[in-house]
């Protein structure tokens, strides 16, 4: 008996090929097509971040634009600065097409400026390190944290002739390099201070009972709360405001250019949010020499 041979099976085994094949291909097209597709939306969505980003910029800007006329048109008018200035209330956040922007600014001559410590000639002033000394006893501190500091500056200054140059600090973030300053003593010790470019007043209507009682050596902290108190019915015009109100023995012996009622420096904190970027920077501003406040720096805090 002959076995007969089926003709269609070669036919049949080339179309189940070209099926295969034909797959192959609609699956490879498919895969382009929906790795084109995800570039096609990532590329959309950097396009969005960065329209976002440049919008958050902007509204940053307008900010720090309109913090500045404000502390320009309260230099003109002349007036002692204090916690009831129109500048002393934060910007809510206002509301804006696609994001909100706010801002608030902080007053600085309040605080304890380490750029005291040093002089004009890069030399520390003794009278200075020893209120730095009081400053931190009267927050809780040790007081060893100034010796600290003061090894720290020595190790960093610069040689000139028989001297060495001492270098003052230029943000407050740099005691996180010396000995002893942990991240617990920075977070008691940041609202207390600032590092700013020259040597500084102290404003009577901001500073915390804390440096001024640093300041006047004779002074207790609670002797000075008690002093601070009389600004929330009325602030202090003048720094002989408020010495008045300080006991006898702290009342004797303070510089003339120690104490002031007058702001110079202040930060200026500025947000945006758009879209999914958030932006938070900080500026120092400065308009001891000009109406209008001098930017000396922009930081992006996050």
């Amino acid at each position: 008996m002959k076995c007969k041979i089926n003709p269609s099976r070669p036919a049949l085994r080339q179309a189940g090929v070209a099926i295969i094949a034909a797959l192959m291909v609609a699956a490879l097209v498919a895969s382009i097509a929906g790795l084109l597709m995800v570039r096609q939306q990532r590329a959309l969505q950097q396009l969005e971040i960065r329209k976002d980003t440049a919008e958050a910029r902007a509204a940053t800007w307008s900010v720090l634009q309109l913090v500045r006329l404000t502390l320009r048109d309260d230099a003109r008018a002349g007036q002692p600065d204090h916690l009831r200035k129109p500048w002393a209330v934060p910007i809510p956040e206002i509301k804006i097409e696609n994001g909100a922007m706010s801002g608030r600014l902080i007053e600085l001559n309040g605080r304890f400026n380490l750029g005291n410590l040093i002089d004009q000639n890069g030399q520390p002033i003794p009278a200075a390190w020893a209120a730095y000394q009081r400053l931190l006893a009267n927050l809780g501190l040790p007081s060893n944290l100034a010796d600290n500091l003061r090894q720290y500056q020595v190790q960093h200054a610069v040689p000139q002739g028989e001297k060495k140059i001492w270098l003052p600090l230029i943000d407050p973030n740099e005691l996180a390099n010396v000995a002893g300053y942990t991240p617990e003593v920075m977070r008691q010790l940041e609202p207390s201070i600032v590092t700013l470019p020259v040597a500084t007043a102290l404003n009577v209507n901001f500073a915390s009972p804390e440096v001024l009682a640093a300041w006047l050596p004779k002074l207790t902290v609670s002797a000075a709360e008690q002093a601070l108190s009389k600004r929330r019915s009325q602030y202090f015009n003048s720094p002989a405001d408020l010495i008045a109100h300080l006991p006898k023995e702290a009342q004797a012996d303070i510089a003339d250019q120690l104490l002031t009622v007058k702001s110079q420096y202040f930060w200026a904190d500025m947000g945006a949010r758009f879209g999914n970027v958030l932006m938070q920077h900080r500026a120092l501003l400065d308009r001891s020499k000009n109406d209008m406040p001098v930017v000396l720096s922009v930081r992006r805090m996050y």
